[in-house]
């Protein structure tokens, strides 16, 4: 039982570990649930075992890559970060990084869904909208935190700072993946951190 288990959990991550990387190399409609059982080196019946329908590994995978980035934005704007504007600049720097070592493709994934899938798929919209929502909620209160301190002054909105940002950044990485260049988000980095330093007190 514990073998089966173990097999179980083991197929599982290899199915959506491929299907990630294919839904993010091609879209989710340019990827066939036969490419995603070879990629993960299983056979397609098996597949299906486990997801019975493509829109339930869509959901899978999304709800994976949902739970992932929400580390990664609790790592980047954790309550012991004390420089806002540094972690804002380091979230673009990572995201630069991640564009050039993959030479510009892919982008970000709930992003990629977001513009694929929301006029078609109800329930793919509605997630990736609770994403974001929670993204802006987390950063909104990061800098909450910055203007309580004294680090930022009165004047700086949180919220409507958090939705500019966050709109900056899924702007540049489209940006970054249409042109083949890392350069977009370089440039929308500094004009997110020139944003925020014009409140720092």
């Amino acid at each position: 039982m514990v073998m089966t288990r173990k097999i179980n959990v083991d197929a599982r991550r290899r199915i959506l570990e491929a299907a990630h990387d294919l839904f993010l190399e091609r879209g989710l409609k340019g990827a066939s649930m036969e490419e995603v059982a070879g990629a993960a080196g299983i056979k397609k019946a098996n597949l299906f075992h486990y997801y019975p329908s493509k829109e339930c590994l869509e959901l899978a995978v999304l709800e994976q890559a949902a739970g992932e980035m929400k580390e990664q934005v609790e790592a980047q704007l954790s309550p012991k970060v004390r420089d806002p504007v540094r972690a804002v600049a380091s979230m673009f720097d990572q995201a630069g990084r991640a564009m050039r070592e993959r030479r510009c493709r892919g982008g970000c994934f709930l992003g990629n869904l977001a513009q694929e899938a929301s006029d078609h798929n109800e329930a793919i919209r509605v997630r990736v909208s609770e994403f974001l929502h929670y993204w802006t909620e987390q950063l909104a209160s990061f800098l909450e935190r910055g203007r309580a301190s004294g680090y930022f002054r009165p004047e700086l909105e949180p919220q409507t700072a958090a939705e500019a940002i966050l709109a900056l950044f899924e702007g540049a990485l489209l940006f970054s993946k249409a042109s083949r260049r890392a350069d977009p988000v370089e440039s929308s980095k500094r004009m997110a951190v020139a944003y925020l330093q014009g409140f720092r007190t």
